[in-house]
């Protein structure tokens, strides 16, 4: 194996990526669509505000009625102005998952890396956060994705 590999060396360079106002609907037809668990979440200026996995879909799904309504709640309110009563929220509550943001169930805190990073300084930081992807920024732009396949197809080179 070669020893001097580095993050940009062994990144995915095409990263596909969420947008934070997407339902949470929409982002699970993205996931499996392009058969990815997990993607980098971007404001409408494209800035990177956090990342969103299969687990947060799961999340949200596994979520009490009086979450997911406190959820709602807080999409309407802040989008719409107004709140509503229980009667109209237990009927948006059978489409909670077309209502509900990517941002309301991403992570907003990203773990990323330098593209000049070491192979071996990614898996520690993967490691260490318990996470199966991780972002590589080149002055703070996202440049491609490293996932633990990725790792292992450059050991198994």
């Amino acid at each position: 194996m070669k020893t001097d590999l580095c993050a940009q060396d062994v990144m995915t360079p095409q990263v596909l990526m969420a947008y934070e106002g997407w339902s949470i609907k929409r982002l699970s037809d993205f996931f499996v669509k392009n058969k990815i668990s997990g993607a980098p979440v971007i404001a409408s200026d494209h800035s990177l505000v956090g990342v969103v996995t299969v687990t947060d879909i799961l999340s949200f799904e596994n979520k009490t009625s009086e979450e997911k309504s406190a959820l709602l709640q807080e999409v309407y309110a802040e989008y719409v102005g107004q709140t509503y009563d229980d009667d109209i929220l237990q009927t948006m509550m059978a489409k909670a998952d077309e209502s509900c943001t990517v941002n309301q169930v991403m992570t907003e805190h990203v773990i990323k890396i330098d593209g000049k990073t070491s192979l071996q300084e990614v898996a520690y930081v993967m490691l260490q956060h318990g996470i199966r992807r991780i972002f590589v920024t080149n002055n703070g732009i996202i440049a491609g994705v490293i996932s633990t396949r990725n790792i292992l197809s450059a050991i198994a080179q």
